[in-house]
């Protein structure tokens, strides 16, 4: 009994720990360093670091065929997630022509690498794809994005239409890739609110949200940055939508979509009252985004894109780290009843002891694990955080939900299309 006692306590002291974020400063503080010297190692022997991680992929790699009994890839980014970050700085020190020891003192240096590799990247995705962009609003009779309250839901319209338009499940819309949704609100005083929702890559050959626009949104530059196909797209579509200067607007973004979210929140700040950005699974720690605006950043530590910036997200009061850690769950057992009427409970299929341990991932069980990139990764995360009665998530979801406050009025879809047409106006670059 007393040994469950101490169990139980511990058990509670660690989700306190974790709903109240009381380690996360010193955390910080050892990634940062940690990340430092790994940058710093890599700069100078960049042979050694690709070697070392190289390792540690290998080992993971048969780890997890031990495990799943399967050859699974996945499993190299799990055995490499501690090491991302600073080795992927080191490069985009190196890249990014930033010399030994000056990166102490910044966290860009991957975006500063994306920079350079963007002055030449760019020009040839505009060789293949063209240059000139097209949006144009697309119309279906199917509820794909729908009203919205609170950042949970908002997310679940963001995967709806995000698999939607790319086939993986069928609402008989008709949307396809490169489309956002643009949503008004109506507010209590007359005036309007607006959400734009911003699935990821999608990888298509006339899409704006391609591979390659992942680099130009990555730059440490701003007009870098702006040339971005993705982030034009969403800009253009705000525009057309005719989203005015002084109405609040959120955005809320998975992988490329939540770096675009990023990029005009930073680079169109002085067109657009941005008041909310919420992202999933996206890399921008160094972009420049206004003290106004608030950030809610859901982050997976093995997912590898959330690493590609190279840093950990500033721990501020308007920037909100929700960070997930992937864990097996146990097969759910049923409840059961003995002849004797005495019932054991069954369980549910999630990790740990008391359901604010974990959130169970929704879907059918996958028999290995997977890319903990997929959103449904950052639903669980955010709703665990949520369950916990995280303050600071509690504080940055009455700040989403009093921007977007209001009776939804209009759910508005944009497509855009890249080709080589040679036109004048704003569709080029």
């Amino acid at each position: 009994m007393c040994r469950q006692f101490s169990q139980d306590l511990a058990s509670t002291a660690q989700l306190l720990i974790r709903a109240h974020s009381l380690y996360s400063d010193a955390e910080l503080v050892a990634r940062r360093v940690f990340s430092e010297t790994l940058q710093a190692a890599t700069q100078r022997y960049p042979q050694y670091a690709l070697l070392g991680l190289g390792a540690v992929a290998a080992g993971g790699f048969l780890a997890g065929w031990a495990i799943d009994g399967k050859p699974n890839p996945v499993w190299m980014s799990t055995a490499t997630y501690p090491f991302q970050e600073g080795v992927l700085s080191g490069f985009g020190a190196m890249l990014g022509f930033v010399r030994p020891g000056q990166g102490i003192l910044s966290t860009n240096e991957v975006n500063k690498g994306a920079g350079t590799i963007a002055v030449f990247s760019g020009p040839l995705k505009d060789l293949f794809q063209g240059n000139q962009l097209t949006v144009q609003e697309v119309h279906t009779d199917a509820e794909v994005v729908q009203a919205s309250s609170s950042v949970a839901e908002s997310m679940e319209n963001l995967r709806r239409l995000a698999e939607e338009r790319l086939g993986k499940i069928s609402l008989d819309s008709g949307l396809e890739y490169g489309t956002i949704a643009i949503q008004r609100y109506k507010r209590s005083d007359g005036t309007n609110a607006w959400l734009v929702t911003i699935p990821g890559t999608d990888g298509q050959d006339d899409s704006p949200f391609g591979w390659e626009q992942n680099i130009e949104l990555m730059s440490a530059y701003a007009l870098r940055r702006r040339k971005a196909d993705s982030a034009r797209m969403v800009a253009e579509a705000m525009r057309q939508a005719g989203i005015k200067s002084d109405e609040p607007v959120a955005l809320i973004g998975h992988s490329q979509g939540g770096i675009a979210a990023a990029a005009i929140a930073s680079d169109w700040a002085d067109q657009y009252n941005i008041q909310h950005v919420v992202t999933a699974g996206s890399p921008i720690a160094n972009h420049p985004i206004p003290e106004r605006t608030w950030v809610t950043s859901v982050e997976i530590d093995d997912e590898l894109v959330a690493a590609l910036d190279g840093a950990a997200n500033p721990a501020k009061a308007h920037w909100l780290t929700v960070s997930g850690h992937v864990t097996p769950a146990p097969a759910p057992t049923p409840s059961t009843v003995d002849a004797d009427g005495f019932c054991t409970p069954g369980s549910v299929s999630i990790a740990g002891h008391t359901p604010y341990d974990a959130a169970q991932v929704s879907g059918e069980p996958t028999g290995g694990r997977e890319i903990s990139h997929w959103l449904k990764y950052h639903q669980a995360a955010y709703r665990n955080a949520s369950d916990l009665g995280s303050p600071a998530v509690q504080r940055h979801e009455a700040h989403f939900q009093h921007v977007i406050d209001g009776e939804l009025k209009e759910t508005r879809y944009y497509q855009g299309r890249m080709s080589r047409a040679q036109a004048s106006g704003h569709g080029e670059r």
